[in-house]
């Protein structure tokens, strides 16, 4: 028997009506398959087989009971405005079917406790600057890498292989166990700032917890905790200009736009400044594409569990089987996270793994 809520979770998860998968598959009407999403119909083997192979999953997976039920805290990072409800929900059921197989492999690995600070009500600058500190950093230090930290700080992070114009990453929770997801195609420097901005609702924010505030609070955290105003103070040009801030965006691995923000807010610069140099950075179509390299970071933990359990030469169809994914999705979802040639060669300073570069997962058997 297939359940009707993995049909519903994968045909959202490719932004599909019933009508329009309906369409794609023959001989099911829309009827029909509202009938089965709601549970009270089973399509024929071979509409089973067709449904499967739509989404590049198994059988197996259809009948498999759902088990996953996460709590979105923030999935409207950039563009809210523009954000439509179909991505929104897109996202999570990615979400949802990566972070299911993540539960799985973890029940045989030691977890990581949870080492984020709390800090509800707390000023964004005072609890970027105690997570700095849980996250192995000094003060005033460009951070070399952040998704690895934050990994190792018992934080799940996921790589979706899923992209829209308006959505860069969000947050959640699984009771209380914190999730930050990350979309693909992201440029580097908008990774680290979802990643920050997400982990900033984390610690300062309740589940659920949603509004125009909470999201300028988030911003300003992203923006402490990446660039702290006093280290800034120290580093930005007297006149800075687009040239020398493209220089500094490669040291700390932020965007020029939040550069210009920062030097607004510590006083090297005015309004009318800041408002000149943005007029800048649009007209040389940089809005979209700026200049100065910032390496792309990838969550590692997820395929590090798959080569616990499959060996470290990790096959695709290994991980495929092991989902009920084809070897296609088990493929997508791989590239989203980190091999060991991909991470960070930054020496690794964590308060939970100090001086390795790897995320220590131990397997139980192992002990």
């Amino acid at each position: 028997m297939i359940h009707g809520e993995r049909v519903k979770q994968v045909r959202e998860m490719h932004q599909m009506t019933q009508s329009e998968l309906a369409n794609a598959v023959p001989g099911v009407s829309q009827y029909q398959l509202s009938r089965i999403e709601k549970g009270s119909a089973q399509p024929d083997e071979e509409t089973e087989a067709l449904l499967a192979a739509t989404f590049g999953v198994t059988i197996d997976f259809l009948r498999r009971p759902p088990s996953v039920n996460l709590e979105a805290l923030s999935p409207q990072l950039r563009a809210r405005s523009r954000l439509t409800q179909r991505a929104k929900t897109a996202a999570m059921q990615w979400a949802k079917l990566v972070y299911e197989e993540y539960k799985n492999l973890s029940s045989s690995a030691r977890p990581i406790p949870c080492k984020v600070p709390v800090m509800r009500g707390a000023s964004p600058a005072d609890a970027a600057a105690e997570t700095r500190s849980a996250l192995g950093f000094t003060p005033n230090e460009p951070l070399p890498y952040l998704i690895l930290a934050v990994e190792r700080a018992g934080v799940t992070v996921l790589g979706l292989p899923f992209q829209t114009e308006n959505l860069d990453g969000f947050c959640a929770w699984r009771d209380t166990e914190p999730i930050i997801a990350v979309l693909s195609d992201v440029p580097g420097y908008r990774v680290r700032f979802t990643v920050a901005h997400e982990l900033g609702h984390l610690v300062l924010h309740e589940p659920g917890q949603t509004g125009s505030t909470i999201e300028a609070e988030a911003d300003a955290f992203a923006a402490e905790l990446l660039t702290p105003r006093a280290a800034l103070a120290q580093v930005m040009p007297t006149r800075p200009t687009l040239n020398s801030l493209a220089m500094l965006k490669t040291q700390w691995g932020v965007s020029i736009k939040s550069l210009v923000r920062g030097a607004r807010e510590i006083g090297v610069i005015d309004q009318e400044r800041a408002i000149s140099l943005y007029k800048q950075i649009s007209a040389r179509g940089w809005n979209r594409q700026e200049p100065g390299h910032v390496p792309q970071e990838k969550p590692r933990a997820f395929r590090k569990l798959l080569e616990i359990h499959y060996g470290a030469n990790l096959s695709t169809s290994a991980a495929a089987r092991g989902a009920n994914w084809s070897e296609e999705l088990a493929m997508r979802v791989l590239e989203q996270h980190a091999t060991v040639d991909e991470l960070p060669h930054a020496p690794v300073r964590s308060v939970s793994n100090q001086g390795s570069n790897v995320i220590q997962l131990r397997s139980r058997t192992a002990l």
